[in-house]
């Protein structure tokens, strides 16, 4: 009997697909806030430097959690996979 190498694993339909070009409200909203947040911090009197510097480092650790939450996903995804679809 042929081991059966796929895993299974459903696609909300919600999901974009890959290339799709347009931003989804989460990524405008986000774009929103920061530009917000940073013409705030502009009339609050703090230098542009700083400004960008503060912007720069939410924008590398939102990153990294979105990175990290995706590998996460993935992870349970396979695992749980594995798990009910066991190699013969």
């Amino acid at each position: 009997m042929p081991a059966n190498n796929t895993l299974i694993a459903t696609v909300p339909p919600y999901a974009r697909t890959v290339g799709d070009p347009r931003l989804s409200p989460a990524t405008l909203g986000f774009i929103a806030v920061f530009a917000v947040l940073g013409t705030v911090l502009t009339l609050a009197g703090l230098v542009l430097g700083a400004i960008l510097q503060l912007l720069a480092s939410c924008t590398a650790l939102g990153a990294v959690t979105i990175a990290v939450m995706a590998g996460s996903r993935r992870l349970v995804a396979l695992l749980s996979s594995a798990m009910n679809n066991p190699q013969q």
